[in-house]
Parts: structure tokens; C-alpha cells; sequence
């Protein structure tokens, strides 16, 4: 690995690990506070982004063109909900009270920026100059390609879903799981929810392409040519579900920590191996930036609505289903594309020259 690249890797891990270690210290505070973390989460998505684009804008060798107002939006966006989050701590405004649902202030907030900041994206995604955008990895290509694919992750998402309920309840000698997540999709707010999908993509996307930016761009396909696909996708995957450990115990749960991080592991991996395949197949991150959107919120539809990702109660005894049902996902890994043979044929973005 030459020497801008050595460094480049260090800044998106200075970045990337070292907002979200001095961040969880604000984090605490908060959770000791028991105030609603949820700025603080949605920042938390943008530093891999911030990493990559940092890295790049240092090590850039002259005549290297960047799509400097892609980056620049994304940077000042992260700067603002940077300040937000961290007033949200010490600043307490009480939840507002919307059609019956608990609304974080703070957050509503934070969803102002976020709005400028993704609507500017995208714009600038489409009209930037093509082989800017192709050099940076960030160009729409293979559109119908990509859209199939997204059409498939949703029904292997709902399969997945629906399994593990169902092998849940076999397994715990319980029953009605699946019937309770009907009728949570078929509540007024989990309508509403899905009504509003294009809308709140165009209006939030940025924390996604925020993960993303930094996952599939810069950092799987980096492990991926490291180590070959197979190896590459495992270590990237645990890497991954180990970055949400502060989410893990202070957020999405708060008694159940260890097995939370867990199944944040055997997720960040299957989903891993697919988003690895579209990248393959399309080129185009922005497929994965959709299919990771509809992911968090097709699982706050399921929980009958966005705040139900707070507070989960999850245990030992639900890992074993939840194994068995991302096999759809998993199974990818058995395909020609991920023989390790290939892997300097196959691997796409411009990152993993690094």
C-alpha cells in the first residue's frame, strides 16, 4: 500500500472510530439522562462519509479533480448536526406530542439541515461532471440493473423478517409474532410511513449515503482485496457491527447490550454480502444507499413506527432464528462472483485501488 494510501486509511479511521469513541462520551450523558438519543444516532451515520472525504481532500495529488460540492455539503451538513446533537445533551426540550407519537425536538431540529444537505447531494450527484462522479464513486449508473435488485432486497428483507419470527415462535413455544407485525403494518403511523418513503429519501438520504460512502466505497472493497471476497465481506462485517456498539447498549436496547451487538453483527454481515453483490453487478452506490434507507425503515414499519427501534428487548435465545432467516442474504456468498480468484478483476470502486 503506498504511502498516500497508508495515510488516507488512517484519516478514515481517525474519523470514522475516533468521532464515534468521543462521541459515545455525549452519548452517555444523555443516556444517563435517559434523553432521546436519536440526533445523536443520526450524526453517528455520517462520519465514515466524512472520513472518506477528508482522506481524499488531504491526499489528493495535484490535478486530482474532486466533486468538491458533494463533499463540502456533506462535511458542513455533518458540522451542523455535530452542534445539534451535542446541544440535545445538555440542553433538554421536552418531546412534542404528534398525532399521538412522542417527537424528539432536538431531532426535528437536526431534520433541517439533513433536508438541505441531501436535497443539495443528490442535485449535485446528477448534474456534477460525469468522470468526476465516476472517479469518486458516486455517479448514477446501470439504473434498471439497480432498480431490480432493490425490488429483490425488499422481498428477501420481508422473507427474512418472517422467518425468524416464525422460528421464533417454534423455538420459544410462542405464537402470533408474524399476526402481531401485520397488524403493526397496517397501524395509521406504519401507513403513513410508507406513503412517505420516496419523500423522507429525498429529504434524509444523506446520513445513509453517509455509511455507505465509507462501507461500500472506500472501506469493504479495501478488506475485499485485502483478503478475497469470502474473508474480506467476514472481517468487514464483524468491523462494521462492532462501530454501533455505543447504539447497540445506549440506544437501540439498554438491558440487553451484548446480545444486541451481536445480532448487529450477523446482520452487518449478510447485509454485507448483498450489498457486496449489487456493488458488483451495477457500480452504483447509490443502490445500496436506497437498499440501506428501505432497510431501517421497513424495520421501523414492522415495530409499527420509527421510535419502536429505541429500547428493543432482545435476548440469546432470539440469535439462532435470526442465523437461519439471513441465509437469503448469506447464501449470496456461494456465488461465481466471490470466488477470491477474481477479486482484483472484480472489485469496482476507485477505493479499492487503495
Amino acid at each position: 500500500m503506498e504511502k498516500d494510501h497508508k495515510k488516507m486509511l488512517w484519516i478514515f479511521i481517525a474519523v470514522a472510530y475516533g468521532m464515534v469513541a468521543l462521541m459515545s462520551i455525549f452519548m452517555y450523558i444523555g443516556y444517563s439522562k435517559q434523553y432521546d438519543l436519536s440526533a445523536l444516532v443520526n450524526t453517528h451515520m455520517m462520519y465514515p462519509a466524512c472520513g472518506v472525504i477528508l482522506g481524499r481532500i488531504l491526499t489528493r495529488k495535484e490535478g486530482t479533480k474532486l466533486p468538491m460540492g458533494v463533499y463540502v455539503t456533506t462535511l458542513l451538513t455533518t458540522a451542523a448536526m455535530l452542534a445539534i446533537s451535542i446541544a440535545a445533551v445538555f440542553i433538554h426540550i421536552e418531546p412534542l406530542d404528534m398525532a399521538g407519537t412522542k417527537t424528539d425536538v432536538w431531532t426535528l431540529i437536526l431534520s433541517a439541515p439533513l433536508a438541505i444537505g441531501s436535497m443539495i447531494v443528490l442535485i449535485l450527484s446528477f448534474a456534477g461532471k460525469k468522470e468526476i462522479n465516476e472517479s469518486a464513486g458516486i455517479a448514477h449508473k446501470n439504473i434498471k440493473k439497480s432498480a431490480l435488485l432493490i425490488v429483490l432486497f425488499v422481498v428477501l428483507l420481508i422473507i427474512r423478517v418472517v422467518v425468524a419470527l416464525a422460528l421464533g415462535d417454534a423455538m420459544n413455544g410462542t405464537s402470533g409474532s408474524i399476526a402481531a407485525v401485520l397488524k403493526s403494518c397496517t397501524s395509521l403511523n406504519s401507513v403513513a410511513t410508507l406513503i412517505m418513503l420516496p419523500f423522507s429519501f429525498f429529504m434524509a438520504h444523506l446520513t445513509f449515503f453517509g455509511e455507505e460512502y465509507g462501507w461500500r466505497y472506500y472501506l469493504q472493497p479495501l478488506m475485499e482485496k485485502k483478503f478475497g471476497y469470502r474473508l474480506g465481506i467476514l472481517f468487514f462485517g464483524i468491523i462494521w457491527g462492532i462501530w454501533h456498539i455505543d447504539i447497540d447498549f445506549m440506544y437501540y436496547t439498554k438491558e440487553s447490550g451484548p446480545a444486541m451487538l451481536v445480532s448487529q453483527i450477523i446482520t452487518c454481515i449478510s447485509i454485507s454480502i448483498f450489498f457486496s453483490y449489487v456493488m458488483i453487478k451495477t457500480q452504483n452506490l447509490w443502490a445500496v444507499v436506497i437498499m440501506h434507507f428501505l432497510n431501517n425503515n421497513i424495520a421501523g414499519v414492522l415495530m409499527g413506527g420509527l421510535e419502536g427501534m429505541q429500547n428493543q428487548s432482545s435476548s440469546w435465545k432470539d440469535i439462532p432464528p435470526e442465523i437461519i432467516a439471513s441465509i437469503c442474504f448469506i447464501a449470496f456468498i456461494l456465488l461465481p462472483v466471490f470466488n477470491s480468484k477474481k477479486k482484483d478483476k472484480e472489485i469496482s470502486p476507485k477505493a479499492a485501488e487503495a
